[in-house]
């Protein structure tokens, strides 16, 4: 099954983290009330965490959900995932290494490039006190990883049970997450540790597989209740933008699954409709932006840094002089690397694999 016209919500996932990093005091983001909502973009990551969860089940998977019996290609798995992230990820790394690097010789080698190291096995965020200390967004690539590891037996495990059985896990987990990660805020625990530790995330990814496995159980039931979904949803944003604008708490809360109920309505509603709405975000200009959104998260540091230091036009301004030129530089590049290095990196890896 494909389900075009999600991949663009990717794209507004991606350029919401840019804003949030570098563009909040820009038009109209530095305006009340959208400034209190651009404030909470941080719940884009857990946007990527639960959407993984559920294109995984729908695209990666063999099933027959009429007995619950999986068929899973670990090997296929593991080629496809690692063609999928590794080539731009550790061009990143790279890149930050040359803009960054500068040898001490009073200080131990191994000190000085340690972060590099976990960063380039994805476990930067398992020592959480560097889980931001290498071009710092990319810190999610290494939750990314812990769950893509976790998939095929979750995956497993999850389409055993019945639906009911499903709905009260998902439950579950999401009280449970949000629960703990309060908990965790509210006793000063370490930020890093709070929001970026790879175990607080699966809860959110195991309600993106829940939904996967629920969706393509009760796709014709979900297709005969478009317009209840579109309510739904309707309602579900303007609950979520007056609290987000309105409520402190919203915003020390978000960051960990607490909407990920709302994130769920929002895939199952793009999913099931039709019309001109889902025709335009399906379409291949449309599609397109949404594939160079990975690019766009993992260069939206080194594209600034680059342009702020080697370009004349960037030197010497402030942020909000030169974000809007930063954000097309910045697609310019991703396109770029999506379709020179990406795509022909991806190709190559499972061309090679299959051979």
């Amino acid at each position: 099954m494909q389900i075009p016209q999600l991949t663009f919500t990717r794209f507004l996932a991606a350029i919401a983290v840019v804003v949030l990093h570098f563009g909040l005091s820009n038009w109209p983001f530095e305006t009340e009330p959208i400034n209190q909502l651009a404030y909470k973009f941080t719940v884009s990551v857990g946007y990527f965490f639960l959407l993984s969860g559920f294109i995984l089940v729908i695209a990666s998977a063999k099933k027959d959900y009429t007995d619950g019996n999986t068929i899973f290609n670990l090997k296929n798995f593991w080629i496809k995932r690692a063609a999928r992230i590794l080539p731009l990820y550790l061009l990143s790394i790279t890149i930050y290494f040359f803009f960054h690097f500068d040898y001490d010789p009073d200080i131990p080698l191994r000190w000085q490039i340690q972060s590099y190291i976990y960063s380039l096995f994805f476990l930067q965020t398992w020592n959480y006190p560097m889980a931001t200390d290498i071009n710092f967004p990319v810190w999610s690539l290494s939750v990314e990883a812990f769950l893509y590891f976790l998939f095929p037996w979750l995956y497993y495990l999850l389409n055993r049970y019945q639906t009911k059985i499903l709905i009260i896990i998902s439950l579950l987990s999401w009280l449970l997450s949000t629960l703990l990660f309060k908990m965790f805020v509210d006793t000063g625990s370490p930020h890093n540790l709070t929001h970026y530790f790879p175990p607080f995330h699966v809860a959110t990814f195991l309600i993106g597989i829940i939904g996967g496995i629920l969706f393509l159980r009760h796709y014709e039931y979900l297709t005969q209740r478009t317009k209840a979904l579109w309510v739904l949803l309707a309602l579900s944003t303007i609950f979520i933008i007056y609290t987000a604008c309105d409520n402190w708490q919203f915003y020390k809360y978000s960051e960990n699954g607490l909407l990920s109920p709302y994130f769920l309505i929002i895939i199952y509603t793009l999913s099931v409709s039709k019309g001109m709405l889902v025709n335009v975000l399906s379409s291949k200009p449309f599609v397109f932006m949404g594939d160079i959104s990975y690019a766009i998260y993992l260069f939206q540091l080194p594209v600034l840094e680059f342009s702020t230091t080697y370009l004349p036009f960037f030197q010497g301004k402030e942020k909000n002089e030169i974000f809007y030129y930063y954000l097309i530089l910045l697609v310019i590049v991703a396109i770029i690397m999506h379709l020179c290095i990406e795509q022909p990196a991806r190709k190559g890896i499972n061309k090679l694999v299959k051979s």
